[in-house]
């Protein structure tokens, strides 16, 4: 995972070389260079299951990023690399123990760790007195290091609740640990100093495959008794919302005849 990413931080700065930027401005005269910085901030992770309704879960991103000087000063391409965490919630439900009791459980969260890499497009729309205004677009490919769906299960066991039946399952049989979507936002950018800049930035991330697939299993206990029973087909895609806070540094060479 780490391997394409060093091939790309070592490239990236070549393919910029060759490009000069003639016009004055925000970013001079007769130089070329790039931006890198740190980004990160808080989701909201949703995700579509089979036949249950889920909630937003909030959670966390991370990611360290290059980015082109803006060609034109309009579009420039950027690539990142991070930690990103996916998921969803369900709300308190009842539910039956062994011994036929009632009780009331907590919302029940569902995160899954992902490490995201990311490519795509910038393009600034607009120019005012304190910021540069942009929407993006990319795609990305993630892979899952961790999920917390252990804790549901050691749960399942020890209390005798069949609450567990509706949850996915712990294990890599089911859950993908390679998954794609794609970026789209937007966000302003503003100065701090000559070298220096911060931006803000709202992204919506759905994913186009699953980041879980189960089919349909046959003759399991029943934790809350009355025989076996089956654990319907399951189908988990993530989606999420992520408002992010960054600083980029500006490196910068001249051209020298």
């Amino acid at each position: 995972m780490f391997r394409p990413f060093l091939l790309f931080v070592c490239l990236f700065p070549l393919f910029l070389n060759a490009q000069i930027v003639d016009e004055e401005g925000i970013f001079g005269e007769d130089w070329g260079g790039y931006f890198f910085g740190v980004r990160g901030g808080l989701s909201l992770g949703s995700q579509d299951w089979s036949n249950i309704e889920t909630e937003l879960n909030p959670g966390f991103h991370a990611d360290a990023f290059l980015e082109s000087i803006p060609a034109g000063r309009t579009f420039s391409f950027w690539g990142q690399l991070g930690y990103h965490q996916r998921g969803s919630r369900i709300s308190r439900r009842r539910v039956l123990t062994f011994q036929g009791n009632q009780i009331r459980l907590p919302a029940n969260s569902f995160v899954f760790n992902n490490l995201s890499l990311g490519i795509g497009g910038k393009q600034v729309v607009s120019y005012t007195r304190l910021a540069d205004l942009y929407y993006l677009l990319g795609v990305r490919a993630e892979y899952n290091i961790s999920t917390n769906l252990s804790e549901y299960d050691q749960l399942s066991n020890s209390q005798g609740v069949a609450f567990g039946l509706d949850f996915p399952i712990d294990s890599y049989d089911f859950i993908n640990r390679f998954t794609y979507g794609v970026t789209v936002g937007g966000g302003a950018n503003f100065p701090l100093t000559e070298g220096m800049g911060g931006f803000i930035e709202f992204s919506a991330q759905p994913d186009l495959s699953f980041q879980y697939k189960q089919g349909t299993i046959t003759n399991v206990i029943n934790p809350g008794g009355g025989g076996n029973t089956s654990i319907g087909e399951r189908a988990i895609r993530n989606f999420s919302l992520e408002l992010s806070v960054g600083v980029r540094f500006l490196r910068k060479w001249r051209y020298i005849d």
